[in-house]
């Protein structure tokens, strides 16, 4: 999902789940969506094993560039998640 595209989503108010997936140390200190929440990609994996996440709300991904994101979006895709990502990342978010 571009980025353009996500911000008209969170100014709509449409139900999402805004998941930052960057390593804890990156989220702090880093620029970040507003009302995403950080769970890194490892944890995300183990919280998906687990059923922790929630399968009847949309899921938007986000890291710094959208590389690790394109693999959560293909692993969680196969296990029944409505899952997309921010394409780019926050260092497009941030432009």
């Amino acid at each position: 999902m571009k980025p353009e595209e996500l911000k008209q989503k969170i100014a709509k108010g449409e139900p999402m789940e805004l998941l930052d997936i960057r390593e804890s140390s990156e989220f702090e200190k880093g620029e970040k969506v507003l009302g995403s929440k950080n769970i890194p990609m490892g944890q995300l994996f183990v919280d998906a094993s687990e059923n922790k996440l929630l399968k009847d709300k949309k899921i938007i991904t986000i890291c710094r560039s959208g590389g690790r994101c394109q693999v959560v979006v293909r692993e969680l895709s196969k296990k029944g998640y409505d899952i997309d990502y921010l394409e780019g990342g926050i260092n497009e978010w941030s432009r």
